[in-house]
């Protein structure tokens, strides 16, 4: 027993010390893992502990030189002037120092000759401000042979102040930015969610106006009706979202004079809190400038700006034909026969035993059909159709309403695919739709399921 006893601690010893042993390999292999990670990294150092960066780019005709700071978690150029920062491209700037690794020392001291190395006169100064105090680091000439760089660093979570580093020309490559570069593109800073109304104002062209009410935009010149939410405000985010591709904060004489003569489009914007932002575009040396007026920089844009200033009060225009909803429906007359709603199916009068699908998919066709075209009933082009007989005609009664829908179909003259509707919804006055008969493809089963079997007999 006392054997038994004495092999069974010994197991126990053996396994508390395997469970050790296993339990110290894995701190080791996370460890050596860990150092990997960091091994011949030039910085160390975590993004987003960065509050403050200041950048100096030597090369080319213009050295850049630009401080910026992190204000309530966003990057703000401080200097030359105050402007938002491209966040994306300031954050892309830390992590291509973070991730950057060296691949050998090829000197200790740079102080002894900073010139072999091109430290003397670096292209690129780049200032990191952390909790911990300040990271520099020099980008000096590229080696002699091959497509590396050379580079020094010094401050906290450095790889050895003082040493000179080779490693990859992307070190050289990533840092080669410019003011451009380091900005936010958008010249136009608000959010559509904050515009109460907008004006599009265009040489020769009637004046576009919008304007919100309990948060929906309606058209109110030239002439009054709703508007198709998503048509506006994919405009708005077409022209919010337009980047500039050349900002002249200091436009010369010539440039500013341009906006003194005919422009191509106006667009004026009043805001929730009654603030408002005015750009006038221009087409100048064969470019779209936009300026926005006192000390805004004038901008250039692509050309397809053209298109979205193009937009006339039709494009807004709510498509949808009905404003009824399906489901309330109690009654449909068509083409003189009538059919009723039961327990959620519809039943003609002559059959009232038979239900009759057809007429909820008419309804669901009617109500969410949208007008390929809006006439107004006095053209020409509605008047060729709309003053023959109509080829459907459709009442509908609305639970709760006395007054039912009265819907005349005709086809569109020569249009053998499209159809032309009114209705007497006070929406409607006066307005003819043009719809494909596609949209209405219910009306022809509705058609051939309403039509009597026919008794072929026998002889």
């Amino acid at each position: 027993m006392n054997q038994q006893l004495k092999t069974a601690g010994i197991l126990a010893g053996v396994l508390l010390a395997l469970g050790g042993l296993a339990t110290w390999d894995e701190w080791q292999t996370k460890k050596d893992e860990k150092k990997k990670e960091t091994e011949n990294h030039l910085l160390t150092f975590e993004p987003d502990k960065v509050t403050g960066i200041e950048f100096s780019n030597r090369e080319g005709t213009a050295p850049v030189d630009i401080s910026i700071e992190r204000a309530s978690g966003k990057w703000q150029i401080t200097r030359p002037s105050r402007l938002l920062a491209d966040q994306q491209s300031v954050d892309n700037l830390l992590t291509t120092l973070k991730d950057y690794k060296f691949e050998s020392v090829v000197a200790d001291d740079a102080s002894k000759n900073p010139s072999a190395f091109g430290l003397d006169k670096p292209r690129r100064v780049i200032e990191l401000k952390t909790e911990k105090g300040t990271i520099k680091i020099l980008v000096g000439s590229n080696t002699p042979v091959g497509y590396s760089v050379y580079s020094l660093a010094e401050g906290p979570g450095v790889d050895g102040p003082g040493k000179v580093h080779v490693g990859s020309q992307h070190l050289a490559v990533s840092t080669g930015k410019t003011l451009h570069d380091l900005r936010d593109k958008k010249f136009l800073t608000f959010s559509n969610a904050n515009v109460a109304a907008f004006e599009l104002i265009r040489p020769d062209k009637p004046t576009v106006k919008l304007e919100k009410k309990d948060g929906t935009f309606a058209v109110t010149a030239p002439q009054s009706f709703p508007a198709e939410q998503n048509q506006v405000f994919s405009f708005l985010d077409g022209l919010i979202s337009t980047n500039a591709s050349t900002f002249f904060d200091h436009p010369d004489v010539k440039l500013q004079n341009a906006f003194k003569g005919r422009n191509i489009g106006e667009l004026r914007v009043r805001l929730d809190d009654n603030s408002s932002v005015n750009v006038k575009f221009v087409e100048y040396e064969k470019k779209i400038h936009a300026w926005a007026g006192g000390t805004a920089p004038v901008v250039q844009v692509t050309d397809d700006i053209k298109g979205k200033l193009e937009k006339t009060a039709s494009d807004f225009r709510d498509r949808k034909i009905f404003s009824f909803v399906g489901d309330k429906v109690a009654e449909v007359i068509l083409d003189g026969k009538s059919y009723s709603k039961k327990n959620g199916e519809w039943y003609g009068s002559d059959e009232p035993a038979k239900a009759i699908s057809q007429i909820r998919s008419l309804l669901v066709d009617l109500e969410f059909a949208k007008a390929t075209e809006i006439l107004d009933a006095k053209d020409k082009a509605s008047r060729e159709s709309t003053e023959k007989a109509p080829v459907h005609t459709v009442k509908l009664t609305i639970e709760g309403s006395s007054q039912p829908i009265e819907i005349k179909i005709w086809d569109k003259a020569g249009s053998a695919e499209s159809f032309l509707v009114k209705h007497s919804e006070a929406k409607a006055a006066n307005t003819v739709y043009s719809i494909g008969k596609a949209s209405l493809s219910a009306l022809d089963s509705t058609k051939k399921s309403a039509a009597p079997a026919v008794d072929l007999g026998h002889d």
